[in-house]
């Protein structure tokens, strides 16, 4: 997808942080975006911003983690764009401790937003998009899952696999129009998450070095 002014995009974590930034990106290419987090609130304010851009702009509050609402988060993303060319897969949780503090509730919760999610969130789209032949993934993962970094396992062990995910899911779809993208930013600066790491474990690698939102977003844009 080259000129995506138009097209339906479904963004995770939008109520706060990089999601704003991402919105914000798509929405001055044009791309019409449902909005999903859990903060209905929140949700609301960043649509408002967003249909300055004079895109359409769409709301729908979900708790992702439970897995079982997919394909009817999909049908009302449809139900209210249109078709979805766009899956951005922003929603992840970081915490930062020693591996031997994490609860088995912690590594789960973390497994399971940063890659399960993704994963299955693309399966509910994916026939549509192959069907129409047209469409891209946007995962945003970390160069943690590219560099071991303490207190950071599950959280690194979690975007690797989502690393991995998409290049697989890239090389399955070399004979369509679809695309898989993968995102992977150091810390990003304004998000609270490097300065937390930082008082834990000491100054990132340099390959962790910190980047700024609007990078990351035109990454995705990218």
């Amino acid at each position: 997808m080259k000129n995506f002014s138009g097209s339906n995009a479904i963004l995770t974590g939008a109520s706060k942080g990089l999601g704003v930034h991402i919105a914000r990106a798509l929405a001055k290419e044009g791309v019409n975006l449902v909005l999903t987090a859990r903060s209905a609130e929140a949700l609301e304010q960043v649509r408002d911003e967003m249909l300055s851009y004079d895109v359409k702009a769409e709301v729908i509050p979900a708790d992702l983690t439970e897995t079982d609402q997919f394909d009817s988060l999909t049908a009302e993303a449809e139900q209210k764009l249109g078709p979805i060319d766009i899956l951005v897969n922003n929603a992840g949780i970081e915490i930062s401790k020693p591996y031997e503090e994490f609860s088995p509730d912690d590594i789960q919760m973390m497994v399971t937003l940063n890659l399960t999610v993704p994963m299955l969130l693309t399966r509910s789209l994916l026939p549509g998009m192959l069907e129409r032949n047209r469409g891209h993934i946007v995962n945003i993962s970390s160069l943690a899952g590219k560099t071991g970094f303490p207190t950071q396992t599950p959280y690194a062990a979690s975007k690797a696999g989502l690393i991995m995910f998409t290049h697989s899911l890239r090389v399955e779809l070399a004979d369509t129009q679809l695309g898989a993208s993968v995102v992977c930013p150091g810390f990003v600066s304004d998000d609270g998450m490097y300065a937390r790491v930082e008082e834990r474990a000491g100054p990132a690698p340099k390959i962790l070095k910190p980047t700024t939102p609007e990078k990351v977003a035109a990454g995705v844009v990218h």
